[in-house]
């Protein structure tokens, strides 16, 4: 919360409330954000904030969250590194922090996930590195990265799309069920 700017957020969320953890959530424009869902353990298994006024660096003690399945923090501008840490987390499928302002590579402790669906880092810009080292995981469903545009800062052979952070347009790279190869979408 705090190193996410949370005193500064749209929708508060109730975190740090008195209420139950699994009962951190808020409501902005018809959609549910904070914690958004809790295993039959009431241990947090989805957290979902996006476009709300996020600012900071992802905590090192995200890796705390060992329950966590989805993990969403779309549109912050979030800055700095992902933590290490984040390949802690067994049980996570879906990660997406797109649209944030993220820098370095992504650690590659997240090739010990083996439930991961899908991941976005797209339209971030300061991203780097190859991200090969998550095609073999079998679970992996989508994967799309800034790995696309002429200020090409990722490589990704199994990314699903390729973004081009500084043009904030997304190219379909895998034929998906819905696109034909080649479609290029602009995100904004």
């Amino acid at each position: 919360f705090y190193s996410l700017g949370g005193s500064d957020w749209t929708v508060d969320c109730d975190f740090l409330s008195a209420l139950h953890v699994c009962d951190w959530f808020g409501i902005d424009k018809n959609y549910f954000m904070g914690v958004t869902d809790c295993n039959e353990d009431l241990k947090v298994s989805t957290i979902i904030i996006h476009w709300n006024n996020m600012r900071g660096t992802l905590p090192d003690e995200v890796q705390f969250l060992t329950s966590l399945e989805n993990f969403t923090l779309v549109g912050g501008p979030l800055h700095g590194t992902i933590p290490d840490g984040i390949g802690n987390l067994v049980n996570l499928k879906n990660i997406n922090f797109m649209e944030n302002r993220l820098s370095g590579t992504v650690p590659e402790s997240l090739s010990k996930l083996i439930n991961l669906e899908q991941v976005t880092f797209s339209i971030n810009g300061n991203m780097t590195g190859d991200l090969d080292f998550l095609c073999p995981l079998e679970n992996m469903i989508n994967m799309s990265a800034d790995c696309g545009g002429a200020d090409l800062k990722v490589t990704c052979s199994c990314c699903d799309s390729c973004c081009a952070a500084t043009e904030h347009e997304c190219c379909v790279v895998k034929p998906l069920p819905w696109a034909d190869i080649g479609v290029c979408v602009p995100t904004l």
